[in-house]
C-alpha cells in the first residue's frame, strides 16, 4: 500500500497536467461535468475555482476516459467550461503546492505511520502493532494520493494516474480503517468478539470495509451508465462506509474497555479512548458529517488529518505513561519534533497568507521573512515543546525544588501516622511518573518489612537506603518507567534527594508503630491480671468468706440471743456478707462476667436480648470460637456492647444486626441499624469515642459510617497478635 502511494506520487509529479482539481465531495460531479478547485497559488490559468469543466479537447467527460492523448508540457488544450471554450496550459505540478494543500493530512499520517512502525519494531509480537501497521500504512498511502491529487485532465486521457488514484481513495483507504477496527480489537488479550472464531472475526475486520465499498462500487458499476454519475454515486458511497468502521471501531474499543479486569490496562484504554473519542469527534463535525450532508466539508480538505493528532498523542501517552509496548525514549523524541514541526508548519502557512492577502507583500519576501523569524523562533519552541513533553512523561523531574515543595506540603497535609507513608510514595510516583514506589521499613534484626506501596513495578526497581543519624530507618524502592525505560542519573540524584526528606518521616511512623505496640501489650498485660485477679477472687477469696459467713451463722445459733457473744457473731456474718458483696462489684467491674459464662458471642447475644424491645436484634458468630487474647475479647464485647446501646436510645431503628468474624489473624465487630443515622451537626459523643478509644489500645480501629436516614455501622477490626507489625 505504501508503494501504491509512492507510485502515485511519482507519476502524478511526471505527468503534465491542469492546475484544475476536482474535489472528493458528491457535489463535485455535476450531470454534465464536474466542479474543480484552482490553487490560489495558480494565478496563470485560465480556469478557476468553481468552474465546472464539462469537456476537454473535444471529449466530453460523461463520456469514458481515455478520448484524449496525453499532452507535453507546453501545449494547450481547449477546455469546455461554463460552456465557454478557453485554452489551458498543460504544466508539470509543484509539490510545494500540494505540500500547502494538504500539509495537516501529512502531519498526521507520518506521525501515526513512525509510531506504528516503531512499535512494530520494538514489539511485533504483540498482535496489535501489526493491525496498527497495517491502517497506519493504507491511511498513509490514501492520504499521499489525495495529497497528490487528481487533476481534471486525467478524466479525459485516463492511464495508470486515474487509476492509481481510484485505488489509493477507494479499496486502500478502506483497508487501512479496517485495520484500525482490527487493531481496537487486538489492544486487549481475549477481546470478547474474537474468543469464538479469531481468525473470521479479524479477516472481516480487515477486509468488511473494502468488501462492502467494492459491492457498492459494483453496483453502481451495473445501475448506472454515465462515467460522471457512477463517480458521484461511488464517492457518495464512500462516507458512510468509513463512519460505520469508524463506530464499529469505537465499539470494539468499549466492549475491550469493559471486559479487561487489568487495570493499568483500563489505564491505557482510557487515554486511547479520549484521545480517539476527540479525533472521531473533530473528524466527524468538521469534514465527514458536513459534507454527507451538503457534500463540502466544514473545514479545508487538507486540513483533515489534523482531526487525528488528538489519537497520536493520546497513543503516545498511554505507551509512555501505563507502558504500552515500551518506546517511551522514541515517543519522547517523537512528540518533542511533532509538536515543534505543527507549529512551524502552521505558523509559516498562517503568517505568509496573512502578509500577502493583508499587507499585499509578494510571495517570495513574504516567504523569506517568515523563515527569518521562524529559524530564530527555533530553539526556544524547541525548548518549551521538550520542557512539556519531559513534565508529562517524566513528570517534575527537571524542577527539583518543586518536587521537594510538593513533598513537603503532601506529608504535612496528612492527619494520621499511617496515612504518612501511602501519601509519600504516591506523591513520589506523581512527581517522576513512575509506575511503581515502595517504602520498606527497618525490622531491627537487619531485613526489611512492607510499608507502603504504589502502582506496580515494571522495569528495574532501584533501592536507596533512608538513613537518620546514622542509622538505617528503611529503604526507598523506585522502578523504572518500563523495561526499556530504566532510571537516568538526573532520577537517581533526584531520588537521593527525596530520601533525606523521608528518612524522618519513616522514623516517626517507626516510634509511632512501636508506640502502638508497647501500648497494646501493656493493655494486654493489664488485662491478663484483670482475669488472673477476677479467677482468684471468685475461685478463692469469694469462697473463703462465704465459708467463714456459714460458720459464723453457725456458730450464732449455739449462743443464746441477747448476749454479747450473738451479736458479735452477727455483727462478724453482716460484715463478711458486704465483703463478699464488695467483691462480687470488685470482680464484675474487673471483667465482664458473661465473656467467662457464655464466650464472646454468647455474652454479646445475651446483652441484645436484654437491650431489645421495639428494636430486634440479630447476633451472628462462630458456634466455637478459638481462645482470645483477653483484651481483645474484653474490647469486642464492650464496643459490640456500647454500639447496641447507642443504637436503642438514638437510632429509632427497627432492626439491627450484630456480626462477629474471627480469623487467625483479627477480630471483626460489626453493628449495622436501620435507622435514622447520626446528626452530622453532631461530633463524636463520648461512646463514640469510648469504642474508639478500646480499639485503638489493643492496635485496632473502630470507624463509624453514617448517612441521614440510611442507618449507622460501626466496624471495629481488632488484631488477635498484640505484637505484630501492621
Amino acid at each position: 500500500m505504501v508503494v501504491l502511494g509512492l507510485l502515485a506520487i511519482v507519476v502524478r509529479l511526471d505527468t503534465p497536467a491542469d492546475p484544475g482539481i476536482p474535489q472528493l465531495g458528491w457535489s463535485t460531479w455535476q450531470a454534465d461535468g464536474v466542479v474543480i478547485e484552482v490553487p490560489s497559488a495558480e494565478p496563470n490559468t485560465a480556469l478557476r475555482s468553481g468552474d465546472v469543466v464539462t469537456a476537454i479537447a473535444g471529449h466530453r467527460l460523461i463520456e469514458p476516459p481515455g478520448g484524449v492523448p496525453q499532452p507535453i508540457v507546453g501545449q494547450s488544450l481547449p477546455y469546455e467550461v461554463n460552456s465557454d471554450l478557453r485554452a489551458v496550459l498543460m504544466q508539470r505540478p509543484s509539490p510545494a503546492v500540494m505540500i500547502r494543500d494538504g500539509w495537516g493530512n501529512l502531519i498526521f499520517v507520518f506521525a501515526l505511520a513512525g509510531l506504528a512502525v516503531a512499535l512494530y519494531w520494538r514489539r511485533p509480537e504483540e498482535p496489535a502493532t501489526a493491525a496498527l501497521l497495517v491502517g497506519a500504512a493504507g491511511l498513509f498511502s490514501s492520504t499521499v494520493v489525495v495529497v497528490a491529487e487528481l487533476p481534471t485532465l486525467a478524466l479525459a486521457t485516463g492511464g495508470p494516474l486515474l487509476w492509481l488514484f481510484h485505488l489509493g481513495t477507494f479499496p486502500v483507504y478502506a483497508v487501512g480503517w479496517g485495520g484500525m477496527v482490527a487493531t481496537a480489537m487486538l489492544l486487549v488479550p481475549g477481546h470478547p468478539w474474537l474468543r469464538r472464531s479469531p481468525r473470521a472475526v479479524l479477516v472481516l475486520a480487515y477486509a468488511g470495509p473494502a468488501g462492502v465499498l467494492g459491492l457498492w462500487v459494483v453496483g453502481v458499476m451495473l445501475a448506472v451508465s454515465g462515467t460522471l454519475d457512477r463517480l458521484a454515486l461511488a464517492y457518495a458511497g464512500l462516507t458512510p462506509v468509513i463512519i460505520v468502521a469508524e463506530l464499529t471501531g469505537v465499539v470494539a474499543f468499549v466492549v475491550a474497555y469493559r471486559s479487561s479486569r487489568d487495570l493499568a490496562m483500563r489505564g491505557r484504554l482510557r487515554w486511547l479512548g479520549v484521545s480517539g473519542a476527540i479525533a472521531i469527534g473533530l473528524g466527524l463535525a468538521g469534514w465527514l458529517i458536513p459534507e454527507l450532508i451538503t457534500g463540502e466539508p466544514l473545514l479545508p480538505s487538507g486540513a483533515l488529518g489534523l482531526a487525528g493528532l488528538p489519537f497520536v498523542v493520546g497513543l503516545a501517552v498511554a505507551l509512555r505513561r501505563h507502558q504500552l509496548f515500551d518506546i517511551e525514549r522514541l515517543v519522547n523524541r517523537s512528540l518533542v519534533y511533532g509538536f515543534v514541526i505543527a507549529i512551524l508548519v502552521g505558523s509559516y502557512v498562517v503568517l505568509v497568507a496573512l502578509l500577502t492577502t493583508v499587507l499585499h507583500i509578494s510571495g517570495t519576501v513574504a516567504a523569506a521573512m517568515v523563515a527569518v523569524v521562524i529559524a530564530l523562533a527555533l530553539a526556544p519552541l524547541r525548548g518549551v515543546a521538550q520542557r512539556t513533553v519531559n513534565r508529562l512523561m517524566y513528570g517534575n523531574r527537571d524542577d527539583p525544588a518543586r518536587v521537594l515543595n510538593d513533598l513537603g506540603a503532601r506529608l504535612q497535609s496528612v492527619l494520621l501516622p499511617a496515612d504518612l507513608l501511602p501519601a509519600a510514595v504516591e506523591e513520589v510516583a506523581q512527581s517522576l511518573r513512575v509506575p511503581y514506589v515502595a517504602l520498606d521499613l527497618a525490622d531491627g534484626t537487619g531485613g526489611f518489612r512492607p510499608g507502603a506501596a504504589h502502582g506496580s513495578a515494571v522495569g528495574t526497581v532501584h533501592s536507596t537506603p533512608l538513613v537518620l543519624h546514622g542509622e538505617t530507618v528503611g529503604r526507598l524502592r523506585v522502578s523504572g518507567r518500563g523495561r526499556d525505560d530504566p532510571l537516568d542519573e538526573t532520577d537517581l540524584a533526584l531520588i537521593g534527594t527525596l530520601a533525606q526528606q523521608i528518612g524522618p518521616a519513616v522514623q516517626a511512623v517507626r516510634l509511632h508503630e512501636d508506640l502502638v505496640r508497647s501500648r497494646a501489650a501493656v493493655v494486654a498485660s493489664r488485662e491478663d491480671e484483670r482475669l488472673r485477679l477476677r479467677r482468684d477472687l471468685h475461685d478463692g477469696l469469694g469462697p473463703s468468706l462465704a465459708a467463714i459467713r456459714l460458720k459464723t451463722g453457725l456458730a450464732a445459733r449455739g449462743v443464746a440471743e441477747g448476749t454479747s457473744t450473738r451479736t458479735l457473731l452477727d455483727e462478724i456474718g453482716t460484715e463478711v456478707s458486704s465483703s463478699i458483696a464488695d467483691i462480687r462489684r470488685v470482680v464484675d467491674a474487673l471483667r465482664p462476667p458473661a465473656l467467662d459464662e457464655l464466650g464472646l458471642v454468647g455474652a454479646v447475644r445475651a446483652r441484645a436480648a436484654s437491650l431489645s424491645g421495639d428494636l430486634h436484634f440479630d447476633v451472628v458468630g462462630p458456634k466455637d470460637p478459638p481462645a482470645l487474647p483477653a483484651a481483645v475479647e474484653t474490647a469486642a464485647y464492650r464496643i459490640a456492647v456500647e454500639a447496641m446501646t447507642n443504637a436503642v436510645r438514638h437510632s429509632r431503628a427497627r432492626h439491627c444486626a450484630v456480626s462477629i468474624d474471627v480469623d487467625a489473624r483479627e477480630v471483626r465487630v460489626d453493628v449495622r441499624d436501620d435507622g435514622i443515622g447520626m446528626d452530622p451537626s453532631r461530633g463524636a459523643d463520648v461512646g463514640l469515642r469510648s469504642m474508639q478509644d478500646r480499639a485503638a489500645e489493643v492496635g485496632g480501629q473502630c470507624r463509624v459510617w453514617s448517612r441521614d436516614g440510611s442507618g449507622t455501622e460501626v466496624i471495629a477490626t481488632l488484631p488477635l497478635d498484640l505484637g505484630a507489625h501492621r
